[in-house]
């Protein structure tokens, strides 16, 4: 998936039926305008808003004289829903505030709209709300049947629409059909409900809607209708998955990152999908001047992760790097000279007598480094990732005639021996590992 930059899509935001409306109505209610108990304007200013935004429903006839007359025999201005939701929406989003009985442009308004991230903010709000609110049976929408709500149907077509090739444009029964979680029969009466809901989430410019009405002699009640996720939202599709934990990685959007941000943001990939967004990276650096930034930001504490995630790194260039390697084994930065033993190790470049020499030097620290980062904050899973098949002998490489010096010197060596005592699946190492963490308390 590739996003436009948030400028451009804050751009399509502003633009976008629904915010563009509100932000119209909060910048008009200027200096101040009289709102009912309910918090809307009355009738003769909502009559004026109207006519001056255009906020006209969509069957209403474009001639002036029917448009004078509907105006005309208005009571409220909760009857017109093109003019009461994006109001609700500008309140809502905080772009107008009510004082005394009077709503006026909330203080700052024109500085926050020149804030990309600000604008973005204020459209996701919109569009989780729509999604949440989004009725398709329009005729009986209190309380609405089930099956009938934007929860309902919006949530698999939005992520068909988002993990289909960019500009795809189904039509409306493949999506029923498709991509509704709960399909309703018959397939007509699902598309119908799905096309209500799609044009109320049009508004806040998430779908393109390209719609054919049903002739006299067609088959679907709903005619002919196509949909596409727009720029927006594809945006927005992408952060609901996010934030309910579901990877979404876009395309090469590391090359340019800083040493420390790229480990980082390789470490919540899967481990497949490192390599692939690790290739730009290195290619725009080159092997050497890749390995200089990733030695700068490995060392301290609470990184074991970002080292490991380094090692698998430079293991896909470790041929082109031997010597630097080697000479980093003799870093004064302990992470930086265990991280080059590490690549080293997997490279296959060395003899087993180099082999045994590394492991013996560095065995300890590396066993420390992959255990803190297989550590989750609450530890869950420590004991089986410990007991599983391939991980390293702890007993043997860590916990067997140990170097205090050497352990005291890695960041993570205490919380790794505690976590290593309360949760090794085997007694013995956990009480040794507790008796070494004690005994590195007492000398520190």
């Amino acid at each position: 998936m590739s996003l436009l930059p948030s400028e451009a899509l804050a751009r399509l935001a502003l633009d976008s039926p629904l915010l563009c409306d509100a932000l119209s109505l909060a910048r008009w209610s200027a200096p101040a305008t009289p709102v009912t108990r309910h918090g809307v304007p009355g009738i003769d200013d909502a009559r004026t808003a109207i006519t001056r935004f255009a906020l006209w429903p969509p069957d209403l006839p474009g001639r002036a004289a029917e448009r004078t007359t509907w105006l005309g025999g208005l009571h409220s201005a909760a009857e017109v829903a093109h003019f009461v939701v994006p109001w609700s929406a500008a309140l809502r989003l905080g772009l107008v505030e009510i004082v005394d009985a009077h709503a006026r442009p909330a203080p700052g308004l024109e500085d926050r709209i020149h804030d990309p991230e600000q604008v973005l903010g204020w459209w996701f709000r919109e569009f989780e709300y729509t999604i949440e609110n989004a009725r398709g049976d329009l005729d009986h929408p209190d309380p609405p049947a089930p099956g009938t709500t934007g929860p309902d149907l919006l949530p698999g077509v939005l992520r068909h629409l988002y993990e289909a090739p960019d500009g795809s444009r189904p039509d409306l029964d493949t999506l029923a059909r498709e991509a509704l979680l709960c399909p309703l029969p018959p397939l007509s009466r699902a598309s119908d409900l799905l096309l209500h809901v799609l044009w109320q989430l049009s508004d806040t410019g998430a779908v393109a809607l390209d719609h054919r009405p049903a002739t006299a002699t067609g088959r679907e009640s709903h005619g002919h209708c196509t949909v596409e996720l727009t720029a927006l939202g594809r945006y927005g599709v992408r952060r609901l998955l996010l934030e309910v934990g579901i990877h979404a990685p876009l395309v090469n959007t590391l090359a340019g990152a800083s040493a420390s941000r790229f480990l980082d943001a390789l470490s919540v990939l899967p481990f497949e999908e490192r390599l692939a967004e690790a290739g730009p990276w290195l290619d725009r650096r080159g092997p050497a001047e890749a390995l200089r930034q990733i030695a700068e930001v490995v060392s301290g504490p609470g990184v074991a992760l970002r080292r490991w995630v380094a090692t698998q790194v430079l293991n896909t260039t470790s041929s082109e790097l031997e010597p630097e390697l080697r000479s980093l084994l003799h870093s004064p930065l302990p992470a930086v000279a265990s991280m080059a033993a590490v690549v080293l190790l997997s490279s296959g470049m060395l003899s087993q007598r180099g082999i045994d020499r590394l492991l013996g030097e560095y065995g300890p620290w590396v066993v420390i480094d992959m255990v803190a980062a297989a550590m989750p904050p609450d530890n869950t899973n420590l004991a089986g990732f410990l007991a599983a098949e391939g991980t390293p002998d702890v007993e043997r490489s860590l916990l067997d005639s140990p170097d205090p010096v050497r352990l005291r010197a890695h960041p993570d060596a205490l919380p790794v021996l505690d976590a290593l005592a309360r949760h090794h699946p085997v007694s013995t190492t956990a009480a040794r590992a507790r008796d070494l963490a004690e005994h590195l308390r007492d000398t520190h």
